[in-house]
């Protein structure tokens, strides 16, 4: 009787919303990238990254907006139209993201630019000290020799290695590392009471995103293909391919939730457990993808890829485990 009371007492401390959220955005994040590959291979690979990546930003877009017009949904940011263009500068480097990821994971393989997107921590350091004035911790700065070696370990022995892949995603880091240093700004002062959380300012950031991807549209030259990918639009995928708009869609939901979960479960835990749970996140989406299109998984390739997460956790948690001494006047 005493062990069934503990055991009730220790259910009851388990936090059930936090399970949910860590599970919802695994998978969340885990699908989006298998949807958005099959997207990819039944609409051509990048042929149409840039009008794919608009369609997923305006799928969330579509779905927050459903969130604030619906009753009782979500309530609606009470913003003035000055607040909403202090967030432009975060909608467009949310946009710049997107669009390098999309292509990146398009143009290669799947496993290959999730290793490049393990070295954001190293874009953000570098960005937030040349341009922001940020300052970063030796330690952390010991802990980029591993995620830049393990990648170059990785890059060195992926069979599926393309110049565009690498270049798309390292652009998509320094874009993700901008966009880090811009939503601080922006949610400086009475911004953050104003949105009314981060689930609200995720939207804003969509929508503003979702506007800001149409130019690239027509940058790259695909609106020139619009008639072409309006035809594999209708025959539902390229000939030999079928499922091109379930999964198109299904990649913007997808991302959009994953990214909100994410968000929500930040509120719930320390930054450092974060950091955790994003590292093992990224593992298992690479080896996931890896196993389901059938990707190159040769021992350097892991062993770079081990190396390169490693250096990310390390990375993310080096000043927790040694603190800087405070300078003495």
């Amino acid at each position: 009787t005493l062990s069934r009371s503990r055991l009730f007492a220790s259910l009851a401390m388990v936090d059930v919303g936090l399970i949910v959220y860590l599970t919802a955005w695994y998978l969340g994040n885990y699908y989006y990238n298998i949807f958005n590959k099959t997207a990819a291979k039944a609409g051509g690979g990048s042929e149409y990254a840039m009008i794919m990546a608009w369609i997923q930003m305006a799928v969330g877009a579509v779905y927050a907006l459903a969130l604030w017009i619906l009753p009782e949904a979500r309530k609606a940011p009470a913003i003035t139209f000055t607040q909403v263009m202090k967030l432009a500068p975060v909608g467009f480097f949310t946009a710049a993201a997107h669009a390098g990821a999309v292509f990146s994971l398009s143009a290669g393989a799947v496993s290959f630019a999730q290793v490049i997107k393990a070295a954001e921590p190293a874009f953000a350091a570098a960005i937030g000290y040349a341009v922001y004035g940020s300052s970063v911790s030796r330690a952390k700065l010991l802990m980029l020799v591993p995620v830049i070696g393990g990648i170059c370990i990785a890059s060195a022995s992926e069979l599926d290695f393309t110049w565009a892949c690498l270049a798309a995603a390292g652009g998509a880091n320094v874009a993700a590392a901008f966009r880090g240093q811009e939503n601080k700004k922006a949610m400086a002062g009475d911004m953050k009471a104003a949105i009314g959380g981060g689930a609200n300012a995720y939207a804003i950031g969509t929508l503003w995103s979702t506007l800001l991807l149409i130019p690239t549209v027509f940058i790259t030259g695909e609106w020139q293909k619009m008639d072409a990918f309006l035809k594999v639009w209708e025959d539902d995928g390229l000939p030999g391919h079928t499922g091109f708009r379930f999964n198109l869609i299904m990649s913007g939901l997808t991302f959009y939730l994953y990214n909100e979960v994410s968000t929500l479960a930040l509120g719930k835990i320390s930054g450092v457990t974060h950091s955790v749970a994003n590292t093992a996140k990224r593992a298992i989406i690479i080896v996931g993808c890896a196993i389901a299109f059938g990707e190159s998984m040769s021992p350097s390739k892991m062993a770079g890829c081990s190396i390169a997460i490693g250096g990310t956790f390390l990375y993310a948690v080096a000043d927790d485990i040694l603190p800087q001494k405070k300078k003495t006047a």
